[in-house]
């Protein structure tokens, strides 16, 4: 029996596009000539060793995080413009809302659980009011650990009384979906749109209901 839907949140509820960030912030550079957006990106992204993992992780803070940016690639900028373009990534999903807001009316158990860090989260909270719909938030930063690591997987169940397999788990990166499989046998599905989703939620209802009933 489902109890509790755990949504991912960058490109589950809200898409993202942070490619365009190290073009903009290098037009600040003084020594943008030195510097090719691909290097920055890679700086800041690569998945294994990118800048960002300490961020998101909640191992420095968001002003160590932005002078240790503009000191290695000379940015004039001050704090503030930095933040612009850090957090101006986003768009709404409206489709995937309404998948939300149906979820919750039905009275299931709501959690995002996302690498994230504390601007864009910040920035999230002010402009986005869907991630208020949902009961928790388990965010990188604030348990410093990321996907796939075991250790934010397991805060579903700090805060949360289910057991495994009531918890049904929607994100767009399929490895993580496999190591919560893997690790707790997670319903887990693959995000990879609006309209497959509500198949995937209806479906997994509808198995549920069965179950409840004896149907198999």
């Amino acid at each position: 029996m489902i109890k509790i839907f755990v949504f991912d949140l960058g490109n589950v509820i809200l898409p993202f596009d942070h490619r365009k960030i190290p073009e903009k912030l290098l037009v600040w550079s003084s020594k943008k000539e030195l510097f090719s957006p691909q290097e920055m990106f890679t700086y800041l992204f690569d998945v294994e060793h990118g800048i960002i993992n300490s961020y998101e992780e909640g191992y420095i803070s968001s002003k160590a995080f932005f002078n240790i940016i503009r000191n290695r690639y000379s940015l004039e900028m001050d704090f503030k413009d930095f933040k612009d373009i850090w957090t101006h990534i986003f768009q709404e999903d409206l489709e995937v809302n309404k998948i939300i807001l149906d979820l919750k009316q039905l009275g299931y158990t709501l959690f995002i659980l996302s690498n994230t860090n504390e601007l864009h989260f910040t920035y999230i909270k002010e402009n986005y009011p869907i991630v208020h719909v949902f009961d928790e938030w388990i965010l990188s930063y604030e348990v410093h650990a990321k996907k796939p690591k075991k250790r934010i997987f397991e805060e579903i169940f700090n805060r949360a009384d289910v057991e495994s397999h009531e918890v049904f788990y929607v994100d767009d990166t399929e490895s993580y979906i496999l190591k919560a499989k893997e690790l707790f046998g997670f319903y887990g599905v693959v995000f990879k749109g609006a309209d497959e989703l509500k198949m995937q939620v209806k479906r997994a209802l509808e198995r549920v209901n069965k179950e409840h009933h004896g149907v198999s």
